[in-house]
């Protein structure tokens, strides 16, 4: 029920999805009344048999408090879905509602993960040699510097899993690449990670090295994440709308847009925001899966497959024994919540 577009954009994208994924079944939590017409556009009984719909007069709007949530809402669509995955029912959870409530349903329902204090959002990004890992992209707009190893060792151990890299080279994003810059949380949070063997820290970046590539994950505060990440999609829409304007401009330029058509395109699909929708929350003891509150139906449709990709490689599951191992070595406590 969440987002700019509600049902009828994830009813419309799940649709969409399961007919590609036919291992994928789904529930499906709302307003059965408002849910019923997207759902009755497909009439392929075959899909429309792998969903199953929870009704839920409740939801959660934009503008609700995450404390508001936990002590009102909890009959909510949003928090049927999370309650859904902690009784393992379902393997994944995915939103693309209101992000404070989503933590907060998360971390009350689900719980974190041994030795984690707060989830972060991460996302994979385009670069130019492939794709870094960046968190976190707004669930904490601040964070102390042991917050900011939580989730170095939190990426370095997604990278290693989804993409099979042995040691994923680490950088903090600071204002400069000069050991002296940054804040002192900053600054502590580089002395920690240079110390930990488990990490392979490979200094700071700067806004504009964060698409160089080379890097695979990139820590940050939430304030920063989310402002470099929503600057990004910003510029990409912008350029596009400028280049469309210099285009009508005259036949020869659009004989030349003709000719390179295909490249062109190619680059666009590429830079496509929408390609990238659906951020991971890390940390959780679940799959949780946040997107875009604007997305479109084939933003969503992608972030489905984020969350399908999660819960085949069950990170989870995956990043908890590896988490209780470090605590052990490292003689940390896990932070109360």
């Amino acid at each position: 029920m969440g987002g700019d577009f509600g049902p009828r954009v994830t009813v419309s994208a799940l649709l969409a999805f399961l007919h590609h994924h036919q291992q994928v079944n789904a529930l499906l939590f709302g307003d059965q009344a408002e849910l019923a017409d997207p759902l009755s556009r497909c009439h392929d009984q075959s899909i429309l048999s792998r969903i199953d719909v929870r009704h839920s007069d409740c939801r959660v709007d934009a503008s609700d408090k995450p404390s508001s949530v936990l002590r009102n809402k909890r009959n909510s669509s949003m928090a049927m879905a999370m309650q859904a995955v902690a009784s393992h029912e379902a393997q994944a959870f995915i939103s693309a509602g209101n992000t404070g409530a989503i933590m907060a349903l998360g971390l009350f329902t689900l719980k974190a993960l041994p030795g984690i204090s707060r989830p972060a959002i991460c996302t994979a990004i385009p670069t130019l040699t492939g794709r870094s890992f960046v968190l976190d992209l707004g669930a904490n707009v601040d964070c102390s510097a042991d917050q900011l190893c939580e989730f170095a060792t939190l990426g370095t151990l997604m990278a290693s899993e989804l993409d099979g890299i042995e040691s994923p080279k680490v950088r903090l994003l600071n204002v400069g690449e000069e050991a002296n810059k940054g804040r002192a949380e900053i600054q502590r949070a580089a002395e920690m990670l240079a110390a930990d063997p488990s990490i392979n820290y490979c200094g700071f970046i700067e806004g504009d090295g964060i698409f160089e590539g080379g890097t695979d994950v990139i820590v940050c505060d939430g304030f920063a994440g989310n402002v470099a990440l929503k600057t990004s999609e910003g510029l990409v829409k912008m350029v596009g709308a400028r280049f469309r304007k210099a285009v009508g401009r005259s036949w020869v330029s659009r004989l030349a847009l003709l000719l390179l058509s295909k490249p062109l395109n190619q680059l666009r699909r590429q830079l496509d925001p929408a390609l990238y929708n659906g951020a991971y929350v890390l940390g959780l003891e679940g799959v949780v899966v946040k997107s875009h509150g604007s997305a479109t139906r084939q933003a969503f449709v992608n972030a489905l497959q984020v969350a399908t990709e999660a819960a085949e490689h069950n990170l989870p599951k995956v990043l908890s024994p590896i988490l209780k191992t470090q605590l052990n070595q490292n003689g940390k406590k896990k932070t109360d919540l």
